[in-house]
């Protein structure tokens, strides 16, 4: 190989380095957006919480289906991340009182270890898992109007299978998006917001699932 070649190979490989690491910088900005709504939700009166979430319903639907939607993406993240910590703070307390402070934060830590072993296998144990993306896409959008339609729904049953379901997808996306860092078919800021939203997911139905079962 001449020099020219071991020269570019460690430039490629010096900007997906880059890329991964401006990718958990985002990520992490994203947990940071997402904290200062939690403190934020407590101040927040609960007769907005049903207009925040329609208007997170809209903002989601917008952005999946909107490709023009895409010049606004670092607004529409960010304003995501702020309103979804606002509703979360309520959430939080709920099951923070329902399954007692251990099982809480131990269930949260059962999330990101799951997290970290499905992100481990798409990234270093997969070659390719491009071919899962449209499935997962449906499945998502499936999701999401099903969680909007359980707002309505006070069924023990249709919530556990909305968990259960989006906990196995946002599992399947951790891999799929890591074994996109891995192929270098990503850009940080996307993916930085990606992973936090699958973390999230995870966190938020295993909760889910601990506090049905506890009930």
């Amino acid at each position: 190989m001449s020099y020219e070649q071991h020269y570019g190979a460690y430039q490629d490989a010096d900007s997906h380095g880059s890329a991964i690491r401006k990718t958990w910088l985002y990520f992490l900005y994203y947990w940071v957006v997402f904290g200062v709504g939690t403190f934020l939700g407590q101040f927040v009166p609960p007769a907005l919480h049903f207009p925040i979430t329609i208007a997170l319903f809209a903002i989601i639907m917008i952005s999946l289906f909107v490709k023009s939607s895409r010049k606004f993406s670092g607004l529409i993240t960010n304003v995501y991340a702020l309103a979804i910590g606002v509703l979360s703070y309520t959430s939080f307390m709920y099951y923070l009182g329902v399954l007692g402070t251990e099982a809480f934060y131990g269930n949260i830590l059962l999330a990101i270890g799951a997290f970290a072993a499905f992100g481990i296998l798409g990234y270093f144990m997969i070659d390719d898992a491009s071919g899962l993306g449209k499935y997962l896409f449906v499945t998502l959008i499936a999701l999401v109007v099903a969680s909007f339609i359980g707002i309505f729904i006070n069924n023990t049953l249709f919530h556990t299978v909305i968990s259960v379901v989006g906990v196995g997808l946002f599992l399947l996306y951790t891999v799929y998006d890591f074994n996109r860092m891995k192929l270098g078919n990503f850009s940080p800021r996307e993916m930085g917001f990606n992973l936090f939203v699958n973390l999230l997911n995870i966190i938020m139905h295993i909760l889910r699932l601990a506090s049905i079962i506890r009930d």
